[in-house]
């Protein structure tokens, strides 16, 4: 007799557990099950296999459904328990399973193969019940388990596992977060200017840099692929200087520089006003950084409205997409919760300017045009100075004489120290211009002080 008889002999001849009632289990869990073991050896009489090492043990087909279906108890997969059962258990027994019609088939349940002493289980998936079906099995030695279409021929019988449970496996899916911060610049208050709309908002000065961070995270239960994000910023008043990307991924806590920041298609320097970011796929509770250092460029308070930073996931696969800062989101089942679905962050600035003579408070100290800043003639900001002296007279100083009812002779009356009104004293008013309006103030001094005699 050969050695694989004598095996097969010996399985045949195992003691079968007790028929205590099976774990309750949903579909979906069997599927779970039978996705660990992909990728795993087929090895004959095998129950057992590690997802995590897929070169350790491995199972044959009837052990591999076994620890799928979790009979006659549950179990690790690297749990290697006898092998209770084989393709001629589930050909005629029914010790924890149904036999059933191939039409009510469904995710989950075994489709059996039993004929001459040979025999293959698979566990079926979905498609066509009679024909081309998606299947879980351990294939064989030289294929190990694995997930693949099967034309299933009609030889094939129905099982069904008791106590299967109504319901589901949770989803897993990414969840993914944006945030986006600007960082205080060194021995500066980040709120300078708490005037009117500018309070509560980050305030630097021309020609200062700083950084934002724009972190991305991944706190879901599945991988996020394929993850690109957009940047914006407000020019002319704000400019991108550079960028970097980092990731805490195995980093101990830290933020180390990602391999896919030597992936980009955009210069790291100047990237210009717009611009998107790959960042390939982010693991469970993987954070990653974007580091983007920036400039104010140009005065914007009081001018433009808060100039921004903005950032925004564009795309992960199979669950999120959005093209632009204002576009609606193509969120996936609604698995993707901040903003109610809109992943998008931003940062507002107010740039401030040394005072300019622009009618403006570049300084934002309360004043406009402060500190002559528009020259002689314009030194309280009012955009109006006072009018020069045309006529070159000085205007005399008051003797302090007790003249009264008479001008002092010393000056003339107040009134006549001007050649810009020609007025006489009582409200006369001679309409004279130039050398002819002083000639007329003459005439009437004259014989005003002859009056006087």
């Amino acid at each position: 007799m050969t050695r694989a008889l004598l095996t097969a002999a010996a399985l045949l001849l195992l003691p079968l557990p007790a028929s205590a009632l099976c774990p309750e289990i949903t579909r979906d869990e069997i599927i779970k099950h039978a996705k660990t073991g992909v990728g795993c050896k087929y090895v004959w009489g095998g129950t057992c296999w590690d997802p995590n090492n897929k070169s350790w043990k491995g199972a044959d087909c009837s052990g591999y459904v076994t620890k799928c279906w979790q009979i006659p108890k549950a179990s690790k997969y690297t749990d290697c328990l006898p092998h209770y059962y084989t393709t001629a258990t589930f050909d005629t027994g029914t010790t924890h399973w149904t036999h059933i019609s191939r039409s009510a088939l469904q995710k989950g349940d075994a489709l059996n193969y039993r004929a001459s002493g040979k025999g293959h289980i698979v566990i079926y998936y979905s498609g066509d019940k009679w024909g081309a079906a998606q299947v879980y099995e351990a294939r064989g030695t030289a294929y190990g388990i694995v997930h693949r279409t099967k034309t299933v021929s009609s030889s094939y019988k129905a099982r069904q596992r008791h106590r299967l449970k109504s319901g589901t496996t949770p989803a897993t899916y990414p969840l993914m977060t944006i945030s986006a911060a600007v960082q205080t610049i060194t021995s500066q208050q980040r709120d300078l200017c708490q005037r009117g709309k500018s309070k509560g908002i980050f305030d630097w000065w021309v020609g200062q840099e700083t950084e934002v961070h724009v972190h991305l995270k991944n706190s879901g239960t599945a991988v996020a692929k394929n993850v690109k994000v957009k940047l914006w910023l407000g020019e002319p008043h704000v400019k991108a200087v550079k960028w970097n990307i980092y990731t805490d991924w195995k980093a101990g806590g830290k933020f180390i520089l990602n391999d896919t920041d030597g992936m980009q298609k955009i210069p790291h320097s100047n990237p210009g006003k717009a611009f998107e970011l790959w960042l390939s796929a982010l693991s469970i509770n993987e954070t990653k950084r974007i580091k983007l250092r920036v400039k104010a460029a140009r005065f914007s308070h009081g001018v433009a409205d808060h100039p921004e930073v903005r950032a925004w996931i564009s795309n992960v696969d199979g669950y999120y997409g959005k093209s632009d800062w204002g576009t609606k989101a193509t969120n996936t089942k609604g698995y993707q919760k901040q903003n109610g679905g809109d992943l998008r962050a931003s940062v507002l600035t107010d740039v401030l300017a040394k005072e300019t003579c622009d009618g403006k408070d570049n300084d934002c100290d309360g004043k406009t045009d402060e500190d002559n800043v528009c020259g002689k003639g314009k030194p309280d900001g009012s955009g109006v100075g006072p009018s020069p002296d045309r006529s070159g007279a000085t205007p005399a100083p008051d003797t302090g004489g007790g003249n009264k009812g008479k001008a002092d002779a010393a000056a003339p009356p107040p009134e006549f120290t001007s050649a810009e009104g020609c007025s006489v004293s009582g409200g006369a008013s001679a309409p004279f211009a130039g050398a002819t309006c002083l000639l007329g103030v003459l005439l009437l001094m004259l014989a005003r002080r002859r009056g006087q005699s």
